[in-house]
């Protein structure tokens, strides 16, 4: 019996070092398996989102917003080559929004055109209605 438990520690140490080991494995294997897709489908989505801004006037009236949503586009698009993919994700997601925040911005001033033409034809028509009353 003696000659069993002599080699107790020795075992002991086997056995940590095949956890360690094993711990190890499975940290890379974890890591590995964290690192999300490309985002293709939200490159997909933000491009199409810029394209219906750019359809509805946002380059001429949002510039800024409509700068802003293709450099981050295209930041996207270097980061996934970079395999970035979650700065990628990020990158597009924020081209994705500006891109709406200037489709809104380009509607909302031809709305207020659109308004004001109304009213200026409002103010005409009455005009013109108190010329034929005098």
């Amino acid at each position: 019996m003696t000659s069993h438990t002599a080699d107790l520690p020795g075992l002991a140490r086997f056995a940590r070092a095949g956890l360690l080991t094993c711990g190890l494995g499975l940290a890379v294997f974890v890591t590995a398996c964290a690192t999300p897709p490309p985002p293709t489908e939200q490159l997909a989505i933000s491009t199409a989102a810029v394209a219906h801004a750019v359809a509805a006037g946002a380059a001429d009236l949002a510039p800024t917003e409509m700068r802003a949503s293709r450099e981050k586009l295209e930041r996207a698009n270097a980061a996934v080559k970079d395999k970035d993919h979650e700065r990628a994700l990020l990158l597009a997601q924020e081209a994705q929004a500006d891109a709406a925040l200037a489709e809104a911005k380009s509607k909302a001033i031809k709305a207020r055109k659109a308004a004001e033409t109304v009213q200026e034809d409002s103010k005409a028509l009455r005009e013109e209605m108190e010329r034929k009353i005098k």
